[in-house]
């Protein structure tokens, strides 16, 4: 019997000590984190050299290279200072990220900008090279874009569909519901 009470105790004390919300951190690398752990959630502000891994991210979270990971939501504004990072949201995303590659793979409620952007979900705005949406797409301005669902606007080289609602700008524009399933310049359909 003691040992299960002392089993359950350990259990919430860790619960406790991890998972917590703290104000700020400072990581190296993942793994090397100051301020927080991989198992904690930021609500203020975080600086990363190498990279960092945590819970849930809201505010400004900054990097200078490598890889950033957040397992669960992500409220705020990101930026890769030089740009070489890939910066993963597993969850939903409220903000804005500037980095080399945005993978979120909840919905977008705000915007991306990257040489690729990656949206499992739904997303708002993709500015890139290379934009992908797996869900509806509201605005993608890129060299390469595709949605399964566009409600809005493509503009690029190379646009591509199978739902439109809106508007493609290209020299290639792919969508199966078009006006012609391909075509050059401007394809669009609108329902009303």
């Amino acid at each position: 019997m003691n040992l299960k009470l002392l089993a359950v105790g350990t259990m919430l004390a860790s619960t406790v000590a991890f998972g917590a919300t703290k104000p700020a951190q400072f990581s190296v690398f993942p793994g090397v984190q100051f301020g927080a752990t991989k198992y904690d959630s930021i609500s203020n502000f975080s600086f990363n050299l190498l990279g960092a891994e945590n819970q849930n991210v809201s505010g400004l979270d900054l990097s200078l290279i490598g890889y950033r990971q957040v397992n669960g939501n992500f409220n705020g504004f990101h930026a890769a200072l030089f740009g070489l990072e890939a910066f993963r949201v597993r969850g939903n995303m409220s903000g804005v990220s500037i980095a080399l590659w945005n993978d979120v793979h909840g919905n977008l409620n705000g915007g991306t900008i990257g040489v690729v952007n990656t949206t499992d979900g739904n997303s708002v705005f993709n500015f890139g090279g290379v934009n992908i949406t797996r869900g509806t797409a509201t605005v993608q301005i890129g060299f390469v874009n595709y949605a399964e669902s566009t409600k809005g606007l493509q503009l690029g080289f190379v646009n591509a569909t199978r739902n439109l609602d809106g508007v493609q700008v290209g020299l290639v524009n792919y969508a199966t519901n078009g006006i012609f399933p391909v075509l050059p310049i401007v394809n669009f359909r609108k329902s009303f």
